[in-house]
């Protein structure tokens, strides 16, 4: 049973409607969620086909599930970090459930950024991902590269970029006040961290870097 499909809105409603058909035989739980990603750019070939979509959907009588929802939800992709975190947002609320991502189209950016969000955020249940081959009528199902590849970063340091990011520029002296630690573990923390990418030193401290805030 599915509880959410993700899919990407492209030009043609056509994948959109095989992935939908695909997850309904299968099985959609009650109360599923189906949410269209699309660029946050005004495109009028995707306006067609995210209104033909919801033409066949309606056809296909899954309104008339208890609690099913089709939902539409643009992703500004000017800046990329703050893409993946727009979708990130988005998986945060479905760790738990079990999800299908289907890359059906769109901006390879937009593609991208779902797939990012993907591998970076901590799952519960794994999901599925498939990516449609364009002009094949198919979908190329992903193995589940979260489970294998893993965030594989220490709780430590997430607590770290989530004090940086609500309060930052911060010093290792500050930082240890706010998460109950000594500052020398602190300061280890931090060196490392910048050794890693994911903060960087500023006057006043140390801020979260956009991979930094990606992890979050």
């Amino acid at each position: 049973m599915i509880d959410a499909l993700v899919l990407t809105l492209g030009f043609e409603p056509g994948p959109l409607i095989s992935a939908v058909a695909s997850a309904a035989s299968e099985g959609l739980a009650e109360g599923a969620r189906v949410v269209v990603l699309t660029a946050g750019f005004p495109d009028e070939r995707a306006e067609r086909a995210w209104l033909e979509f919801q033409r066949v959907v309606g056809m296909m009588g899954l309104a008339r599930r208890p609690g099913f929802s089709v939902e539409k939800r643009e992703v500004p992709l000017d800046d990329f970090v703050a893409a993946v975190i727009n979708v990130k947002s988005l998986f945060r609320g479905l760790e738990d459930k079990r999800v299908r991502i289907s890359i059906t189209g769109g901006m390879r950016a937009l593609g991208i950024a779902v797939l990012t969000a993907y591998l970076l955020t901590r799952w519960r249940v794994d999901p599925e991902v498939e990516v449609y081959l364009e002009g094949q009528g198919r979908a190329l199902r992903l193995p589940r590269l979260s489970r294998v590849l893993g965030v594989g970063v220490p709780e430590a340091w997430l607590e770290v970029l989530s004090a940086l990011e609500k309060s930052g520029p911060l010093g290792a002296s500050d930082l240890g006040g706010l998460l109950g630690k000594d500052r020398s573990t602190v300061f280890r923390y931090l060196k490392r961290m910048e050794e890693a990418g994911l903060v960087r030193q500023v006057d006043g401290g140390y801020v979260a870097t956009d991979l930094g805030r990606l992890l979050l």
